[in-house]
């Protein structure tokens, strides 16, 4: 996790090019979030398409040796409000079951 924060640190942006000269610019951060586990992360990206901007946001939780992931993408800013909520009820299922 922490070379995880240190990378995005280091590579905020990412341009992804069609071969057609066009690139689409994409944004990460280390975004405030839950602490979960034994360490976790919020990583935003967002990108802009003509006058919308769109945003993915995942919350990464390590316990152990496992990784647990949840994401949701394709939102309007802000649309990410209920990805704690299930961070966590996604963490409660992996302690109960292990998967």
């Amino acid at each position: 996790m922490t070379d995880l924060r240190t990378f995005i640190g280091r590579c905020p942006t990412l341009v992804v090019s069609s071969g057609l000269g066009i690139g689409d610019r994409y944004r990460f951060a280390v975004a405030p979030g839950p602490r979960l586990g034994d360490d976790s992360i919020h990583v935003s990206c967002s990108t802009t398409s003509g006058s919308g901007t769109l945003e993915w946001d995942s919350v990464l939780v390590r316990i152990g040796t496992a990784l647990v992931v949840v994401k949701e993408q394709g939102n309007k800013p802000g649309g990410n409000r209920y990805l704690t909520q299930l961070a966590e009820a996604a963490l409660r299922r992996f302690q109960a079951t292990g998967s």
